[in-house]
């Protein structure tokens, strides 16, 4: 979807829009991050209003689904900086 389209169907950027929001990127990008924490990589999520019409719901999303699943054991401590 073009950017000046995404923007007109999602403005004010107040709620989710119906059809913006693909479930299936909230779930990859859940992958994503667990992905990250078993390997012990930090990872920034960066959520913008055009994949859903409202970023903190957005992330409200994700979030949900990576604390309702359940959670293998981190091999190891996250290692943020070599010492």
């Amino acid at each position: 979807m073009r950017y000046e389209d995404s923007y007109v169907k999602a403005y004010p950027f107040d709620r989710l829009v119906e059809g913006m929001l693909q479930p299936e990127m909230v779930l990859e990008t859940v992958e994503i991050v667990e992905g990250a924490i078993e390997k012990g990589v930090l990872a920034n999520l960066i959520i913008n209003n055009r994949a859903g019409g409202n970023a903190p719901l957005i992330a409200r999303e994700i979030a949900t689904k990576f604390l309702g699943k359940p959670k293998s054991k981190a091999p190891h401590q996250m290692k943020l900086w070599d010492t």
